[in-house]
């Protein structure tokens, strides 16, 4: 039975927790359900937790094991459970989205968003039809939270699952930084879910085209499967959020490496948290079948970018220039694309046809699809700057890198407004 249990001290404060066991409620929040286990702890229903103080973190955070919790990691990623069964048997791909949605908030515009302050658990961003099932995601790292406590920030836990994730598919990633402090609740994310004059067509300080988006439409502008007219949404979006072409080119395909979409029947993938919650309904249960599994319907687009799922390779950039794409009605009810005159077993979204319908976009495609080492050193910078270096909110003194090196500090745009604490800038240093 989910419960309250007995109030504990947690660094330097005290916390009600909530208990991860799964099939019944709690005194202030609805049944757990079939759904999974501390799905409370990624998702609070009290659109709020408590965390530990600036110092109580920056003490914890210098006695992070950091080979440890990598370990942990990988061990959780390859233990699917029935609550969400896991895609290929590994929840890989899954934590990847996970991190990018987290990360990918940032704007480049102003500073704000980014993963920093673990956000994503509370109300905007949690509900935003972009980040659906990602409750599942953070339910399924909790073990973590739980055996690391203070030492491992929610944001932290976030970027470790996804880049974990990366590096165990062999995606060379240099390193894996840790540091980033939580926060209380998603208020200083309420000015990213601030509407535009036209939805679908957000220009800055937006960083998406669409509120509640991270990125751009993948089916097209405004939905229509318009590749030509997604190169100008794609190069807006991504310029405004800090990327260049090659680096937007990188992500967008090392994105797609790795993992599935989701959407198998169009009738929907249920509640998001704060309908859930003010329903007292399951989170995302889904209305097709069990909802999960074969069942799942997230995007709403359906299949795999490439033949080997879990493994990091270039084989989304060769299958992109060499093969002759045409556009189907995928079984979610979105305009999707597959190779022509095959049965949709690899799939492209508008989003990706786009990269060949540009000069400069389509050169970086064909160089990625020739040269391995060439993609690997772009996504690793690409990577690294969407989940660190673009970080939008605040560190710790004490942060620490996984190769040896440590950040060296600069006060952002809103540090010197003495509105937020110090983030980094990344130099290798002795240690």
């Amino acid at each position: 039975m989910m419960r309250a249990v007995a109030a504990g001290v947690v660094g330097s404060f005290t916390a009600i927790a909530l208990t991860g066991c799964s099939g019944g409620g709690s005194p202030s929040g609805p049944e757990v359900g079939e759904q999974c286990a501390a799905v409370f702890e990624g998702t609070p229903v009290s659109n709020s937790a408590i965390v530990p103080t600036a110092a109580a973190y920056d003490a914890a955070v210098q006695s992070l094991d950091m080979e440890a919790v990598k370990a942990d990691m990988t061990a959780l990623l390859a233990d699917s459970k029935d609550c969400w069964p896991a895609d290929y048997g590994n929840y890989g791909p899954f934590m990847v989205r996970l991190a990018w949605h987290c990360a990918g908030t940032y704007r480049n515009s102003d500073g704000v968003g980014g993963c920093a302050g673990g956000r994503q658990r509370f109300e905007p961003e949690r509900s935003w039809p972009d980040n659906s099932n990602l409750d599942k995601a953070r339910a399924l790292l909790h073990p973590l939270k739980d055996k690391y406590g203070d030492a491992l920030s929610w944001g932290d836990l976030f970027i470790l699952a996804g880049t974990t994730a990366l590096r165990d598919a062999g995606a060379p990633l240099s390193k894996m930084c840790f540091g980033r402090l939580d926060e209380t609740d998603g208020a200083t994310s309420d000015i990213l879910n601030e509407p535009c004059e036209i939805q679908g067509q957000c220009e800055e300080p937006w960083g998406p085209t669409t509120v509640g988006l991270i990125y751009v439409n993948p089916e097209g502008p405004l939905g229509e499967p318009n590749p030509d007219g997604s190169v100008q949404d794609i190069r807006r979006t991504f310029t405004t959020m800090g990327h260049d072409d090659r680096s937007t080119v990188a992500l967008i395909g090392g994105g797609h490496t790795i993992g599935k979409a989701h959407g198998a029947c169009p009738q929907g993938g249920g509640l998001s948290p704060k309908d859930a919650f003010e329903q007292n309904e399951p989170i995302y249960k889904g209305a097709c079948g069990t909802g999960k599994g074969a069942d799942t319907f997230t995007s709403g687009f359906e299949g795999a970018w490439t033949s080997n799922p879990l493994q990091w390779d270039n084989e989304f950039f060769t299958d992109t220039q060499d093969s002759t794409w045409e556009l189907f009605d995928g079984p979610g009810g979105h305009k999707q694309w597959r190779i022509q005159g095959s049965q949709g077993e690899k799939l492209r979204l508008t989003s990706d046809i786009a990269l060949l319908r540009d000069a400069n976009y389509s050169a970086i495609v064909h160089e990625f699809a020739n040269d391995m080492a060439a993609f690997n050193q772009a996504f690793d910078k690409a990577w690294f700057d969407l989940t660190t270096t673009n970080v939008g909110g605040a560190w710790s003194p004490n942060a620490k890198c996984d190769d040896g090196s440590t950040p060296t500090m600069r006060k952002s745009q809103a540090a010197m407004r003495g509105d937020d604490p110090f983030v980094p800038v990344y130099q290798p240093v002795s240690v």
